[in-house]
């Protein structure tokens, strides 16, 4: 399993770039571990992919679906 602490920066810094300030959007613990894991998930399912791809994927998927 990836690092999930490295996870989260990357994550955040992707928030940032699509305007998120941590001061006014807190993610809960349950939200983390869901983009976590969808990036986990996908990585396993295609070790080539890039990882700044599936973390973008997967951020831009949370913002659009929320």
């Amino acid at each position: 399993m990836m690092n999930e602490q490295w996870l989260r920066k990357l994550i955040r810094n992707v928030l940032h770039q699509y305007g998120y300030h941590p001061e006014t959007w807190n993610l809960d613990e349950d939200e983390w571990h869901r983009l976590c894991a969808y990036v986990t998930a996908e990585k396993e399912k295609n070790r080539s992919a890039d990882i700044y791809e599936l973390v973008h994927d997967a951020v831009y998927e949370f913002i659009t679906n929320m």
